[in-house]
């Protein structure tokens, strides 16, 4: 038995133009893997926790307001590995600097790799669904999700059973993901669709750097040479040797 870890990008809504694409995925983590991998992401969660600590500690001073230091016990207090604050250095995330941000996303492919944990990703382009009448359907959810199911059952052993666990938010769209798991083509799933916060599954943090990743790589343009399309095209080449993607 296994568990799938889902996160999302590009859930801004079906015309939101600067977001092409939706993506879901996550990495299927076995029984015999759990423990090894959960561990070596809490010692990444700390590690950076720690260090933003000792920074946000030696930046307060008589100056420092109120707001500010309720902010920053707010940060911690909820500390997770968010990859679009920590790529855009908001809130505390600012205490690190850009090597630091990308360091910490490589040490997370780092422990899934050592761990050989597969990573499943299933995209879809909203272009083409864009023709019909403005209705909030979720015809890309709809769309996408089935497929993604179907195509991560047919990579598993088939004795393999598996839940899904997911970060908590829209409840719509939770319910197209429960809708999708419930549909009797799907023999290996348990059924059940546990939602939670990722302070909870600190799994659910490599499911939002994996997707996330391959977002950043899907919309950056080939002739960027900079820094920063450097550090993504790197990551996003080290998560293909675990990466299994489907396109729909």
């Amino acid at each position: 038995m296994g568990i799938l870890y889902l996160d999302e990008a590009g859930n801004t809504g079906l015309w939101d133009s600067t977001q092409s694409h939706l993506i879901y995925g996550g990495p299927y983590v076995r029984s015999s893997e759990w423990k090894g991998l959960n561990t070596d992401i809490e010692q990444i969660r700390w590690k950076y926790k720690t260090l933003i600590i000792s920074r946000f500690r030696s930046g307060i001073s008589s100056t420092t307001s109120l707001q500010s230091l309720n902010d920053g016990v707010g940060f911690l207090n909820k500390f997770r590995l968010h990859a679009t604050d920590i790529a855009g250095r908001r809130e505390l995330w600012v205490k690190l600097s850009d090597v630091e941000k990308f360091n910490l996303i490589d040490e997370v492919l780092d422990a899934l790799l050592h761990h050989k944990v597969p990573f499943y990703v299933g995209t879809i382009n909203k272009a083409p669904l864009q023709t019909l009448p403005r209705v909030n359907d979720m015809r890309e959810f709809n769309q996408l999700l089935p497929r993604f199911f179907s195509f991560f059952e047919q990579n598993l052993i088939c004795v393999e059973d598996y839940t899904v666990i997911i970060d908590d938010g829209n409840i719509n769209e939770k319910d197209c993901v429960r809708n999708a798991l419930r549909n009797s083509s799907f023999k290996k799933s348990m059924g059940d669709l546990i939602i939670d916060k990722s302070s909870s599954y600190c799994l659910l943090d490599v499911a939002d750097i994996g997707v996330w990743i391959v977002q950043s790589f899907m919309r950056l343009p080939t002739h960027r040479t900079d820094s920063y399309a450097l550090n993504v095209r790197n990551l996003y080449s080290k998560l293909s040797t675990v990466l299994k993607r489907l396109d729909v």
